[in-house]
């Protein structure tokens, strides 16, 4: 019967958490790696919530992200909260064209604020959000709303949330006047399963129309005679990067979590991903989590990740063409991540540590080398975070 209990809360926090995040505007490719949070794990609404920390990003292009944030969730009322957010990303990179490397040294600082009430009651649950960042070259606003209702006496929860997103951006060389407008629509459907007081499944979809400006108004192309076979950077002429200007995206997301005995769960997830640019992905991911016992958890996993070029991809370009590119997230690839961490609870306290190594090797994508375009070598990065949150 506990064992029973604890599947029906699994349920609910897996349905919360997937509901409460699933709406942003214009999320990243399903490659890109991800931090874990404290306010990601399944538990009951409290009084009062706290949380700060600061996790790091660096990779052997010369991208360093540092982002420390802060977070507050107060109880209104029972099964009403309210939630504010503040967070700062510290970016520094060898170019603000992270591709070519053809311009200086670049940094910037992110900022960005958030507001979210939710309601839990009586199985059923609702958000609803709003987000605002800014930067020197991007002001983005995010508006959030989600609903679940648990059903079949609480082992079934179905869940439905959507997101949209109002971009403006441009080059920080023009005034604001000559930015670009971008929007995004989002919607997640998510359903889940309790088959068994030890096993829960859910099956996710994610339907995302992307219009408007999606190039990089710093990314130049190069074009290279056809007839060269030595492809020299001193005989490319560069133009600007063109990408087409409407985007919809699919993605099925399966997740199953099975615990073995009182202290080890296991987690499966499979995502497949198709967009009208013609990128398709699969990741495959398994993870183990560990209560070591005296409020002590180990979590371990593994991610791999393939994907597909655009439609409009080359390796190279000989003529300039309608769509052109020298993005490396639309070229092949493969990746693979490690994800540890340790989770510690102390009376009202909980600390997170963890550390997320991620590689990545393109199929054809070519970098410049000197005078020549060659292919890119292997890239690493890497993630640490620290993260204290209190329950009060």
């Amino acid at each position: 019967m506990n064992r029973w209990r604890a599947g029906r809360g699994w349920v609910g926090g897996v349905c919360a958490l997937l509901a409460a995040t699933s709406a942003f505007a214009v999320a990243p490719l399903p490659g890109d790696a991800t931090v874990t949070t404290l306010s990601a794990a399944p538990r009951a609404p409290l009084g009062t919530h706290g949380e700060t920390g600061t996790a790091v990003y660096s990779n052997n292009d010369g991208l360093r992200v540092i982002s420390p944030w802060l977070q507050a969730r107060q109880e209104v009322t029972e099964g009403v909260s309210v939630q504010v957010q503040a967070r700062t990303d510290i970016i520094t990179a060898a170019s603000v064209d992270m591709i070519s490397g053809a311009s200086p040294a670049f940094q910037d600082i992110r900022k960005e604020v958030g507001f979210l009430s939710a309601y839990d009651k009586a199985g059923v649950r609702g958000h609803a959000g709003y987000t605002y960042s800014t930067e020197n070259d991007t002001h983005t606003h995010t508006m959030t709303v989600g609903g679940a209702k648990e059903l079949l006496a609480r082992n079934l929860t179905l869940a439905l949330a959507y997101g949209l997103g109002l971009d403006r951006l441009g080059s920080v060389r023009q005034p604001e006047a000559l930015w670009h407008d971008r929007t995004s629509h989002r919607m997640d459907a998510t359903v889940t399963q309790l088959l068994s007081p030890t096993t829960i499944a859910s099956a996710a979809y994610t339907l995302q129309q992307i219009d408007g400006f999606q190039s990089s108004p710093y990314r130049l192309v190069p074009l290279v005679p056809q007839d060269s076979s030595q492809w020299l950077r001193s005989q490319a002429q560069w133009v600007a990067e063109r990408h087409p200007t409407s985007r919809t995206r699919h993605g099925l997301t399966l997740e199953a979590r099975q615990a073995i005995g009182a202290r080890l769960t296991l987690r499966a997830v499979y995502r497949g991903y198709l967009d009208t640019w013609a990128v398709r992905s699969d990741t495959g991911e398994f993870g183990a989590t560990l209560d070591i016992g005296h409020g002590l958890e180990l979590g371990l996993s593994n991610r791999l990740y393939w994907q597909s070029n655009a439609s409009f991809y080359r390796s190279m370009y000989s003529v300039d063409r309608a769509y052109i590119t020298r993005d490396r997230r639309l070229a092949a690839q493969w990746s693979d991540s490690v994800d540890l961490n340790v989770r510690a609870k102390l009376w009202v306290f909980e600390v997170l540590l963890q550390s997320v190594l991620l590689w990545t090797r393109y199929d054809d994508f070519r970098t410049v080398a000197g005078d020549r375009f060659v292919p890119m070598a292997d890239t690493w990065a890497g993630i640490l975070q620290a993260a204290l949150a209190v329950d009060l």
